[in-house]
């Protein structure tokens, strides 16, 4: 075979590769799941600033026939929902989802009820939409697995082969904030992210700080003080720890420095926004190059 006839061949095998990919590309994109095409996206659209949500997020909400979202949010990309059918109210539907109300105390016992009924008919208007054809998408902020309260969905709609559409976290936000590796420090490669000691979980922040890993907290409107004096039961008073408030917001963002001995003084948690994390770890003040290895390379202290 000649050189040309050759590479004429590897063109249309490299033509066909490409082809080839591109579709397997947009069935994955779809969400088809042994043939089952999907018609249901969770999708995150970040933290912050508007401008952090992704691509793949906004070609999702263009093909969206129904789009369920909270105000906010609707607010927030309303250049990308204009002219779709947006459906807000239903939202913290998690809450006693998969549990039998009769089981609870009575104090509960109604609000679950009421829950109950909000997301059965949630669940209703979801499913009367696929029947009709449409492409339905919820809209969650950050990334909807980190913490995210429409997971619940994924089991609910199983049958339905719901995609995920990943988004950035406000984790991933506030890292940025901080300017600093999380996973660089001088005695932990590790980093637990984690959420008010919530009932029923046996890995509490007093029991987690006892491996002295970089630790990320998600506050979700929980008392400051209680997070401060739960990491204080195992880190060194001296361990740095940092507060980051509204993360991914340009002209909003702070951080606030310190130390576990020292941050009570210098916040008021009255003060807190409800988007605030907290990070504490050696990560904080941690350097590649010593002072000693500076001067080896001829860096000299000024």
């Amino acid at each position: 075979m000649s050189s040309r006839k050759r590479w004429e061949a590897l063109r249309w095998k490299l033509q066909f590769v490409r082809v080839l990919g591109t579709a397997l590309l947009l069935c994955a994109f779809a969400g088809s799941a042994l043939g089952h095409p999907t018609r249901l996206f969770l999708v995150g659209v970040g933290p912050g600033d508007p401008d952090l949500i992704t691509l793949r997020a906004i070609e999702t909400i263009k093909r969206a026939d129904l789009i369920f979202c909270t105000d906010g949010i609707q607010d927030k990309f309303g250049e990308y929902l204009a002219g779709k059918e947006v459906v807000t109210g239903y939202w913290r539907l998690f809450e006693y989802y998969g549990a039998d109300p009769e089981t609870l105390p009575p104090g509960e016992r109604q609000r679950a009820e009421e829950l109950a009924k909000k997301r059965d008919e949630f669940i209703a208007r979801v499913r009367q939409a696929i029947e009709q054809d449409k492409t339905v998408v919820i809209l969650d902020n950050g990334d909807p697995l980190i913490y995210g309260p429409w997971s619940w969905c994924l089991e609910e709609f199983e049958d339905l082969h719901p995609t995920v559409v990943p988004g950035v976290s406000a984790f991933n936000a506030g890292n940025a904030a901080i300017g600093r590796g999380v996973t660089n420090a001088s005695e932990t490669k590790s980093v637990i992210l984690s959420a008010n000691d919530w009932p029923g979980k046996t890995d509490t922040i007093d029991k987690l700080a006892q491996l002295r890993a970089t630790m990320v907290l998600f506050t979700m409107r929980a008392d400051f003080n209680f997070f401060i004096e739960k990491l204080k039961t195992h880190y060194p008073p001296e361990t740095p720890v940092a507060i980051v408030i509204q993360a991914g917001y340009k002209g909003k963002e702070q951080v606030i420095q310190s130390t576990l001995e020292k941050i009570q003084a210098e916040v008021v948690p009255e003060q807190l926004p409800f988007e605030y994390m907290i990070y504490v770890g050696d990560f904080l003040t941690f350097r590649h190059k010593r002072p000693a290895a500076r001067a080896l390379s001829g860096e000299h202290a000024h």
